[in-house]
């Protein structure tokens, strides 16, 4: 076998003993969140509707005391949006409850449920079938019952406020930034009452799919998202069918932001001034548009822990929340540890070193070209320029190996019934003639952290969402028809004619078959951006195979 059908070979095997691991092995850990959160506060339970939530501290954790009395009565306030936007997304914001009921990105585009035409990303979501809402704040007084908010100032100004009967004034500000993917939040209370209130306040987080993508066990659907929660040095990631499956889940202690991440976007809450707070997740099953099949939402709440504040006092927290795509220039921007909403793991393994260096040179490269097809197959060729000397070397080994098979059957034969001196004829002999039986295996081991950093690269690269080349219609969807697998399979039937090897003619017979078939398989199920790579990358190796062919061996 040549060094990628090794590595494929290594890649499916691997694969193939996690998936059963899986469905034979492991127990359900459905109870282990509930565990998990029992003898807590249910402080993640998603609010009935919009007004509920407005009215409820229960998006935010809190230790606050249940209102035991009713407040003084105030005027209803009438629910009015206003609307904004920068030169990288618009919105609007409601004030009833405190939420964005809009916001879109205006560089990315995407075809939403149903087949509808491509229009801008939305980061909104509507609450259970009601008005659209982000980014809810709820404020808890503890006993005093958190006024509706009205629009205060006038123009273009973000700013809600409202005050209770008692005296307590809460103040929202939102400040959309202009050059970045994010809203800067000051979240005010002032205490106007003759005694200290218990105040605190958080911001909840809430998504649900809007993009249908069949999937595969390699290709992630669009849809797929995971609750984030930055605790204790490490993101804390929770897929959002688990948590409607398991209930809500709670983190131990406090939290550095809190996100949800939408595979190539991001919705995010991160505090200033190194503040902290406590996060929780939740989600729910909820019908498709079409009424046929189901999604799952996702709310996570991020409340800061209740504090005393004295008559004539003013308690104040900020933090940005954003929204946008998952690129590392975007993210760095609004704050640094947001950065780890890219996930570049693979089996435990961090490949964040290769994939970020992938990443960049395919924006250069699609500069140049304007084209992420074109810009991905000049990536296959820089890195099978790179990694030529590996393979060289791996594939002279390979021939060397072939050259002494002849020798090695016979050494086989004549020490049939002893093998251990058959294995020490072996060895002196690969010592006699300089050769390294492990020499054509060590270097294919050097390229699979590329191959596996290139495929989380095109799992989670933004640039290439919904982007076409050809007859593709999404880069990181799988091909609708697999063109694409059929011609990798003929290539790899063409590739094993050309490659020496040393097994033996009914073992080289059945790879000769079997390696197409499973490439074919495989590549069927993988994003058609990787497959494109995985094609180019065959191409290139034909050629430099016969080129390696040509070179003189000698022992």
């Amino acid at each position: 076998m040549s060094e990628q059908q090794r590595i494929f070979a290594t890649v499916a095997l691997c694969l193939g003993i996690l998936l059963v691991w899986q469905f034979v092995f492991v127990k359900p850990e459905a109870d282990k969140s509930a565990q998990e959160t029992a003898g807590k506060p249910a402080t993640a339970a998603r609010p009935t509707s919009p007004e509920a939530a407005a009215s409820s501290p229960a998006a935010v954790p809190t230790n606050a005391e249940a209102p035991t009395a009713a407040a003084p009565s105030l005027p209803a306030v009438p629910e009015s949006r206003r609307a904004f936007s920068t030169p990288l997304f618009a919105g609007e914001v409601s004030n009833v409850p405190a939420s964005l009921t809009a916001l879109t990105l205006n560089d990315y585009k995407e075809t939403a449920e149903g087949g509808a035409p491509k229009g801008p990303v939305s980061l909104v979501t509507d609450d259970k079938g009601g008005a659209p809402r982000q980014a809810l704040v709820t404020f808890d007084l503890g006993k005093i019952a958190a006024p509706a908010l009205a629009w205060s100032g006038g123009g273009n100004e973000l700013v809600l406020a409202g005050t209770s009967g008692e005296g307590v004034r809460t103040e929202v500000q939102i400040k959309p930034r202009p050059d970045a993917y994010a809203l800067d939040y000051t979240l005010k209370v002032t205490n106007g009452a003759a005694e200290p209130v218990p105040v605190s306040a958080g911001v909840t987080l809430m998504l649900k799919p809007t993009v249908k993508q069949k999937s595969g066990f390699l290709a992630p659907p669009a849809d797929m998202m995971n609750g984030l929660c930055a605790h204790g040095g490490t993101v804390e990631r929770r897929l959002a069918q688990k948590l409607a499956e398991d209930g809500p889940w709670s983190a131990e202690g406090p939290a550095d932001w809190v996100g949800i991440d939408r595979q190539y976007f991001v919705v995010a809450a991160v505090p200033h001034d190194g503040l902290t707070a406590r996060c929780s997740m939740s989600g729910s099953e909820v019908l498709t548009a079409d009424g046929k099949d189901k999604d799952h939402d996702l709310q996570v709440a991020y409340g800061f822990a209740p504090e005393a504040v004295a008559p004539g006092a003013t308690w104040e927290r900020s933090l940005s929340v954003y929204l946008g795509p998952k690129r590392h220039d975007s993210l760095v921007k609004v704050a640094a540890r947001l950065e780890d909403t890219i996930d570049y793991v693979i089996w435990g393994i961090p490949l964040g070193f290769l994939a970020r260096p992938m990443v960049f040179l395919l924006n250069i490269f699609h500069g140049w070209t304007t084209s992420w097809g074109v810009a991905i197959m000049m990536l296959t060729l820089l890195v099978k320029a790179l990694l030529f000397p590996v393979t060289f070397k791996s594939s002279l080994s390979m021939r060397k190996m072939q050259v002494l098979k002849p020798e090695l059957d016979r050494i086989k034969k004549q020490f049939e019934n002893d093998k251990q001196r058959q294995q020490l004829e072996q060895m002196k002999l690969f010592k006699d003639k300089g050769v390294n039986p492990l020499g054509g295996c060590l270097p294919m081991l050097l390229q699979m952290p590329v191959w596996l950093a290139l495929y989380r690269t095109l799992w989670s690269a933004v640039d290439l969402y919904q982007q076409p080349f050809m007859w593709i219609q999404d880069l990181t969807a799988k091909e609708p028809f697999p063109f694409m697998a059929i011609a990798l399979g003929a290539l790899t039937y063409l590739q094993q004619k050309l490659t020496p090897t040393t097994m033996d003619s009914q073992q080289a017979k059945m790879m000769l078959y079997m390696m197409p078939a499973m490439m074919v398989v495989f590549m069927i199920a993988l994003p058609s951006g990787l497959v494109l790579y995985i094609l180019f990358n065959a191409i290139l190796t034909i050629f430099q195979q016969l080129a390696i062919n040509r070179t003189k061996v000698t022992l």
